[in-house]
C-alpha cells in the first residue's frame, strides 16, 4: 500500500458495564478489552471506527470509561449506536458519532459515512428513508466535491451471516441499504453486532464483519459458541485508489 493509505481500526461490541466486574457471556468485558489494546496499539491507526454495542448497559460510566481508554490513542474516533448503546450518550463521549442523521467525515481519499441502524428497545436494525437518502447523496459521484471514494459503517449486518443465532436480528429491509449504494463510490461496508469477523462477497464493494472486543463465536453456529481465539478487532487499509486491505487482530500471545 503506498504512504498514503489511510490505516482504519474497527472496534466492536465491547459490551463493557458500569460495574468493572460484570460478566458477559462468563468472561470480563473489560479485561478481555485490555488484553486486546497492546496489538491493538501497535498496528498504529490513523482513526477508530467503532461500531456499536460499546456498552452492555449503555450506561454513561461503561462508555465514559471506554471512551478514556481508547482516547489514548490520540486519534480521531468515529462512532455508530449499536442495539445496546444509548446513542444521545455515546455522542456524548463520542463526538464523531452517528445519532439522528448520517455523520460524513472525509479523510485525504476517502469519505467515511456512518450510519445508525439502532432502535431503542429492538435487537434488529432499521435505516429511515431520511438516512437512506443522505446516505446515497454522501456516496453518488455527482453529489459535488468529494474524495473519491467511501467505506460505510453501521451497527446491524446488512447481509445473512451464516449463524441463525444473530441472523435473526439483521439490517431490516436490506436491499433498500444496497440500492442506496449502486452506482456510488462506496468500496467498503463494515459492521460489527454479530461477533465474528467475516468477509463477504458484494460483487464491487467490500463487506465486513468485525469481530468483538469482548467474546467471539465460532462462524456458522446454531448457537453462540465462543471461539477461543479471543478478543480482537479489525484493521483497514484504505489506499488511495480505492484499495481496501484488511486483518483481523488479535491479543498479543
Amino acid at each position: 500500500m503506498p504512504d498514503n493509505t489511510l490505516r482504519v481500526l474497527q472496534i466492536t461490541d465491547c459490551h463493557v458495564s458500569a460495574a468493572a466486574d460484570t460478566p458477559y457471556r462468563g468472561l470480563n468485558a473489560r479485561a478481555e478489552f485490555e488484553k486486546l489494546l497492546p496489538a491493538a496499539r501497535t498496528w498504529s491507526p490513523d482513526l477508530l471506527l467503532l461500531t456499536g454495542d460499546l456498552a452492555e448497559d449503555g450506561s454513561d460510566e461503561a462508555t465514559a470509561w471506554l471512551a478514556a481508554r481508547l482516547g489514548e490513542f490520540g486519534v480521531p474516533m468515529l462512532a455508530v449506536p449499536g442495539n445496546h448503546d444509548e446513542a444521545e450518550v455515546l455522542a456524548q463521549h463520542f463526538p464523531l458519532s452517528s445519532v439522528d442523521a448520517p455523520l460524513v467525515h472525509d479523510v485525504g481519499d476517502w469519505r467515511l459515512v456512518l450510519l445508525n441502524s439502532a432502535r431503542r428497545r429492538k435487537i434488529d436494525g432499521h435505516l429511515d428513508d431520511d438516512q437512506l437518502d443522505a446516505l446515497a447523496a454522501a456516496v453518488n459521484p455527482g453529489s459535488g466535491p468529494a474524495p473519491d471514494h467511501a467505506l460505510v459503517a453501521l451497527h446491524h449486518q446488512p447481509l445473512p451471516v451464516g449463524s441463525p443465532w444473530i441472523d435473526r436480528y439483521p439490517l431490516q429491509s436490506p436491499e433498500r441499504f444496497w440500492s442506496a449504494l449502486e452506482g456510488s463510490r462506496c468500496r467498503a461496508v463494515c459492521w460489527g453486532h454479530v461477533h465474528q469477523a467475516l468477509e463477504l462477497e458484494t460483487g464491487q464493494v467490500n463487506a465486513l464483519a468485525g469481530p468483538s472486543t469482548a467474546a467471539n463465536s465460532l462462524p456458522g453456529m446454531e448457537k453462540f459458541t465462543l471461539d477461543p481465539r479471543g478478543p480482537a478487532c479489525r484493521g483497514l487499509l484504505l489506499g488511495p485508489s480505492g484499495q481496501v486491505s484488511t486483518e483481523v487482530i488479535y491479543a498479543e500471545g
